[in-house]
């Protein structure tokens, strides 16, 4: 028979989770209401605009947008070209992230030799990526390989500088105590210099989706028949101003999403420091 006081501590426990669970339900709601009273604002503000104080020529109005959204999604050939920015940005954003996390890994375990090439990777980050664009054209062409290129140069500085400065910041206390207890570096790296960069290193992934995006849409507007880019630049070609603000708002949509696809790995991948020592215990 359980102890009575165990029942009512049990009790005011159960009591407390539904309460908090009410609570973050409550949080979400008014999140969520708040970001479409904003969005609904936004349109009614933009609707009342165009035509009074600013000509629809500059700003479209929202039923041209959204006539041209609904003719878009209704087409094949918009779905060829949306495909072709989410190839090329896709394939950016993995390469150079795996890059710059390949890369800052074994140079953030060496100070000096990461001194040594710290100066040439500032000043290869120091180059706008935008004036890059014509010379990977003319490397690449312009099919899909100069976008991919775009894409992973913009990825990749972040993702490696945000590596290396989350591998640093793990204590130096809990690597020796590692050591001492006999730890192997391999359960070093995998149980305590990765989860100590993991947050860092999903902060960077999540920064630079919209910056694969931007790297694949700048080869698109530079040179490229094909892309949400290109679409867009034809539409500001031929002075489709609903044109120009619904390819913005496609590529907007399409890094949230993105975005958001990453956010719950934030809360699985947490720091779980677990060294196998060489007796089979775990630290």
């Amino acid at each position: 028979m359980s102890d009575p006081s165990e029942q009512i501590g049990e009790q005011v426990l159960d009591r407390v989770r539904r309460r908090g669970a009410r609570r973050r339900q409550g949080r979400r709601a008014v999140v969520w209401v708040g970001r479409v009273g904003i969005a609904v604002g936004a349109i009614v503000v933009w609707d009342l605009v165009s035509g009074t104080l600013v000509r629809p020529f500059f700003v479209s109005t929202p039923q041209a947008v959204a006539e041209r959204l609904l003719d878009w999604f209704g087409s094949a050939d918009f779905w060829f070209h949306a495909r072709f920015t989410l190839t090329s940005s896709g394939l950016g954003f993995l390469i150079g992230a795996a890059l710059g996390v390949v890369l800052a890994w074994p140079l953030a375990l060496r100070r000096v030799a990461y001194r040594v090439v710290e100066p040439y990777f500032l000043i290869a980050y120091s180059i706008p990526a935008v004036a890059l664009g014509p010379v990977f054209i003319l490397w690449f062409g312009i099919g899909l390989a100069p976008k991919i290129v775009l894409a992973a140069y913009f990825v990749f500085f972040v993702v490696f500088v945000n590596t290396v400065e989350g591998i640093r910041q793990v204590p130096q206390g809990l690597l020796d105590v590692t050591r001492v207890m006999g730890g192997s570096r391999w359960a070093t790296m995998r149980s305590v210099l990765l989860p100590g960069a993991l947050p860092y290193i999903l902060a960077a992934l999540r920064i630079t989706l919209p910056a694969a995006m931007i790297g694949a849409v700048v080869g698109e507007f530079i040179a490229s028949n094909r892309g949400i880019g290109y679409l867009t630049r034809a539409a500001a070609g031929r002075y489709q101003t609903a044109g120009v603000i619904a390819g913005t708002i496609v590529l907007a949509a399409i890094v949230l999403l993105l975005s958001m696809s990453l956010r719950p790995l934030s809360r699985v991948l947490r720091w779980r420091p677990e060294v196998r020592l060489r007796g089979g215990d775990t630290l």
